[in-house]
């Protein structure tokens, strides 16, 4: 199944439960809902969140979740939001980026 990485964060907040997503040339990390994003960490990240991902299933069930878009520096952009979210970046860009008043889920 293709859907953009916007469209996979929100499914993590629907299931409400954690997925491990690989960055195509970069490497794997959990996403844990609830994912919540202000409108500057979406101006910040826009193109990643648009980034194609691909989720296979083997025999009905999760098998593998990887971000792979065709331009480079898209998985490069998801993968500084992924790992972002997941709190490794300064907490001033955090909080920018992620927290605050004008914070949504996605």
């Amino acid at each position: 199944m293709r859907a953009t990485l916007k469209d996979l964060l929100h499914a993590i907040n629907i299931l409400g439960d954690d997925r491990d997503v690989t960055v195509d040339g970069m490497d794997s990390i959990a996403v844990c809902p609830p994912v919540k994003i202000t409108p500057e960490g979406e101006n910040h990240f826009h193109k990643a969140l648009e980034a194609t991902v691909e989720v296979e299933y083997k025999n009905d069930c999760h098998y593998s979740t990887y971000v792979s878009d065709d331009e480079e520096g898209i998985n490069e952009e998801a993968w500084e939001l992924l790992v972002s979210l997941a709190g490794c970046c300064a907490e001033s860009k955090f909080n920018k980026w992620f927290e605050g008043d004008t914070a949504k889920v996605i």
